[in-house]
């Protein structure tokens, strides 16, 4: 009963203060700013509520003082009983119930079911743990300032209870004590709960007494609502023009940001917009409370049930066996009754209990907008639902997807859904809104019948999961090849990990040495320098070579940056098909179509070469074959938090779908769990590579670029065999074992070793030539790198980064290479790679696009140094549209040995 109340009522608005605090934080890159700003956004959302209780203590006010002499006479002439009869006779008079009193505690109340919600989100939010702001040095414990002996001083919550009475004497000025006492009471209990709440938390509701405070300055003013919008304004129009010309965010992002902006500051001309249509169209709702309050129940109960069964029973019963046996819910319809219990708050609970706190002119807008926001989700949801591919069971989508749709499409549909909106300002007054109501009831019908059908067939389809169990014969999935190696040609592949780190690969082989007799024939490459600390920058080059490298790309100031990275992307794979006629199969290509997803539409050219999302495909998969792992799963928790939130990315205009989305995570806070997610995604796609290759290439040879990112993540793995577990216990004993990216890179690597004796079993390996590379480093400091923090700090401004993050992997094996592991000092960049692969293969290789002929020998290029750059900027959209946005004091020099700190001098900007 508890989980249903805290789901039904707390849930909600749980979800809307973590989508407050994603959207913030994805503003302002601050957990402290973000706390800051869910406290404003929390403010505004109540202000409304907050007038609302405002206007009840008053009426309350008012009625005792009417009532006073009459109480104070009978109470000063009778007792007992007799005092009793009378006093309920003179209530009942008077029209009055003593029950009416708590209107005096309205505005406490709204309180507490947001102070719930946001001390059950604030005080475990992951994402403030370790976080300072100002002078907090851990927003995810105490402030505890100083200390006066063993007693921590928590200046946060003093501050706060300060504030709250200072809020609390400007607004009861004039009060009677009683409600002075309740103020300042509450203000001492909320000291004593949050005083060793931790500071995110506190600074929460420290802020929202800062606002409490503001509010009820303005209350005593002569025009209070002028002049909050006056100063509301002050505050919109300089963060709206911001928002469009300074931010470098996504587009979508700042246009929403700016949208909101332009709504805030002319709510007081939509207000006199919306009273005239009181006068007109809306006038017989209006004066009609049952017909409103038909329209607006009914459209909040088709909302509930669209949102929490229709949609949701839709996904899961298109394939009911993918979501049964998830964690700890065998059954998938429990789902389904979380969605729907969700829903009920969010659509039927919360809007109620708003809807009977306002007259019946908010009402009616109210009634109208909620039956607006039903019949666009309804056509959003039915008529531009568009093919968006297979979706895995933790709702993010297995294929490339992109979510911005034609111009085409989102203009039919804005224009679909302004008509909807139209209509239903103008004709929901028709015939006292009998044929509105008519419409609603349809409608209520028809999205029951649809649940119940889908509910239907989801419970058929698990007994049929439940008898497939008891006779163990699980459904498993076929995994089909994806890469085709040659047996009778030569084999080209290359393994671009992600920022795996060179330092690492000595500890590797020492710790694990049989992987220096699997990787028998590499060398090891450990004077190797990457031309930037990002993949925007560092992976072009070591996919096209040295036309790609920043320097060069912004040279060619008229061909867009997105086209220069499609080019180096599908140079190695276009020189071997078109000039070898080799097979070739690419899996997971950085940055393609400068899209934060695997986009396989730059393939779509050259059928000769296969593009496959790799990523996160077979995560499903991996758990049920590996049931002992489980309990790193977290499947169940995120289907449960993001299946409603998949009903209302449905249910959004189709260009503001991605914003819903956001790369799958739905605007989670929880670190951990995206995490653990996108860390599987990668380590699955390796643990399957045996299995995801075979020998049917072309006779004359194949290419295959294989691109994870497990490296780039951080999760530590059980040593030896660096597999996931619900909690480590055993770290190694590399002197990196307590460093999570040591985990994921040898992880990695043993899984490439597992493939490399699946070749050499197969007679394959000889006649195949691999590099594994990454396309930059992590680290900012490194034990092999002579230490010197003033050129450390002077490579990015004083900013985090220092040269480790320019030393990336480089391993090489030629064709018929052996022996053991051999280490060459030689001064080499991740744009090598090219000519490593080309060399011994193609003879005279040509850039396809550039019509440029490829060095196998790129001696001459380095023999003077190499110009990197150390521009921080990592996302395409802090770019220009056809060059990088670098400063010149960004461009270095290096050379010769990249360890020793004279070799790295600052630069000149390159000729144009």
């Amino acid at each position: 009963m508890a989980h249903f109340f805290y789901t039904f009522i707390i849930y909600p608005l749980i979800l809307i203060i973590e989508f407050a605090f994603g959207f913030c934080n994805k503003l302002s890159g601050n957990p402290g700013i973000s706390v800051i700003g869910v406290s404003f956004a929390v403010s505004i959302l109540c202000l409304p509520l907050y007038a609302v209780a405002e206007k009840w203590q008053q009426l309350e006010r008012n009625t005792e003082k009417d009532l006073e002499p009459g109480v104070t006479r009978i109470k000063s002439s009778f007792a007992g009983d007799e005092q009793y009869m009378i006093l309920s006779t003179y209530y009942r008079q008077h029209h009055y119930q003593p029950i009416m009193a708590l209107r005096s505690s309205f505005g406490l109340l709204i309180q507490i079911p947001f102070f719930i919600a946001a001390y059950i989100f604030l005080s475990t939010l992951p994402v403030l743990q370790g976080q300072h702001f100002l002078f907090i040095r851990n927003m995810g414990e105490q402030d505890a300032l100083f200390h006066i002996g063993s007693f921590p001083v928590n200046v946060l919550p003093i501050a706060m209870t300060i504030i709250n009475i200072i809020a609390g004497a400007i607004y009861t000025r004039g009060f009677k004590i009683r409600e002075k006492v309740q103020i300042y009471g509450m203000a001492l209990i909320f000291l004593v709960l949050l005083y060793n709440s931790p500071a995110g938390l506190v600074l929460y509701w420290t802020m929202n007494n800062i606002f409490s405070l503001v509010k009820n300055i303005f209350y005593k003013l002569r025009n209070p609502l002028k002049s909050f919008w006056i100063c509301v304004g002050v505050i919109c129009i300089p963060a709206f023009f911001y928002f469009l010309i300074v931010s470098r965010m996504h587009l979508i992002y700042r246009l929403t940001a700016c949208f909101v902006f332009i709504l805030i500051f002319c709510m007081p001309q939509l207000v006199k917009a919306v009273q005239k249509l009181f006068a007109g169209f809306l006038s017989p709702l209006v004066s009609d409370s049952k017909i409103r309050g038909r329209i607006f129940v009914f459209s909040c109960i088709c909302m509930f049930l669209l949102s929490g069964l229709v949609i949701p029973s839709a996904l899961i019963a298109s394939s009911p066996i993918e979501f049964s046996g998830i964690g700890g819910n065998p059954n998938p319809l429990s789902f389904i009754q979380d969605s729907m219990i969700q829903a009920l708050g969010f659509w039927l609970f919360w809007p109620l209990c708003i809807y009977l706190l306002f007259n019946s002119r908010i009402q009616t807008f109210f009634a109208v907008i909620v039956s607006s926001v039903l019949f666009c989700s309804l056509v959003n949801t039915f008529c531009f639902a568009l093919p968006y591919g297979d979706i895995s069971t933790t709702l993010s989508f297995v294929s490339g997807v992109n979510f911005i749709p034609s111009k085409s499409i989102a203009l039919l549909n804005i224009v679909v859904l302004l008509f909807i909106i139209i209509f239903c300002f103008l004709f929901s007054g028709i015939r006292k809104g009998r044929f509105f109501t008519s419409i609603l009831i349809i409608g209520m019908l028809s999205l029951s019948s649809i649940s119940v059908a889908n509910i239907f067939s989801i419970s058929k389809n698990y007994k049929i999961y439940v008898s497939q169990m008891k006779k163990q014969e699980k459904s498993k999935e076929t995994l089909s090849p994806i890469y085709h190696l040659s047996k009778t040609g030569k084999n080209v592949v290359l393994f671009m990990l992600d920022r795996s780190q060179n330092q690492y690969i000595p500890e590797i082989l020492k710790e694990t040495p049989e992987l220096a007799d699997i990787f028998s024939g590499f060398t090891y490459y450990p004077n190797t320098v990457s031309f930037n600390g990002h993949t925007i920058m560092g992976a072009p080059g070591l996919y096209g070579g040295y036309e790609y490298i920043p320097e060069e790309m912004n040279k060619r100031d008229t061909v867009p940056l997105n086209t220069k990275n499609t080019e180096a992307l599908l140079m190695l794979p276009r020189i071997f098909t078109e000039q070898k006629n080799f097979s070739a199969s690419v899996s997971d290509p950085s940055w393609s179509n400068y899209t934060s997803y695997t986009d396989l539409s730059i393939f779509k050219e050259y059928p000769k070469i296969q593009g496959h999302q790799a990523a996160g495909r077979y995560t499903d998969l991996w758990y049920k074959e590996h049931p002992a792992a489980n309990s790193v799963d977290s499947t169940g928790k995120q289907l449960k938090r993001n299946l409603i939130l998949f009903s209302l990315f449905r249910e959004t205009p189709v260009s503001l779908r991605d914003v819903v989305y956001k790369k799958g995570t739905y605007w989670s806070t929880d670190q951990a769990v995206q995490d653990t997610k996108i860390v599987m995604n990668y380590y699955t796609a390796l643990d399957y590579l045996v299995q995801l290759t075979d020998f049917t290439g072309n006779k004359e040879g194949s290419y295959t670029c294989i691109v994870n990112e497990l490296t780039h993540e951080n999760m530590f793995l059980q040593a030896p065999d660096y597999i996931p577990v619900t909690k480590v216990t055993n770290f190694g004993f590399s002197k990196y074992a307590h460093n999570s990216d040591y985990h994921t890179e040898i992880a990695a690597l043993k899984m490439v070793g597992r493939w490399i004796m699946y070749l050499k079993e197969n007679g394959v390996y000889d006649n195949t030539k691999i590099v594994i590379v990454a396309d930059h480093g992590a680290n900012d400091r490194e034990d092999c790198i002579e230490k010197d923090d003033a050129l450390d700090a002077s490579l990015t401004g004083g900013q985090y980064h220092g040269r480790g993050h320019y030393h990336p992997l480089l391993m090489f094996k030629d064709i018929d290479a052996a022996g053991p592991v051999k280490t060459d000092d030689t001064f080499m960049t991740n744009v090598d790679v090219p000519s490593l692969l080309l060399k011994g293969i193609v003879n005279d290789p040509v850039n396809p696009f550039t019509k440029k002929t490829i060095p196998l020998d790129t001696t001459d290029f380095k023999k003077n140094g190499i110009t990197i750059t150390t521009c921080d900027k990592f996302s395409p959209g802090d770019h220009g549209k056809y060059t990088f946005s670098i400063k010149d004091s960004e461009w270095w020099t290096v050379k010769n040995n990249i360890f020793e700190a004279k070799n790295w001098s600052r630069g000149s900007a390159p000729a144009k």
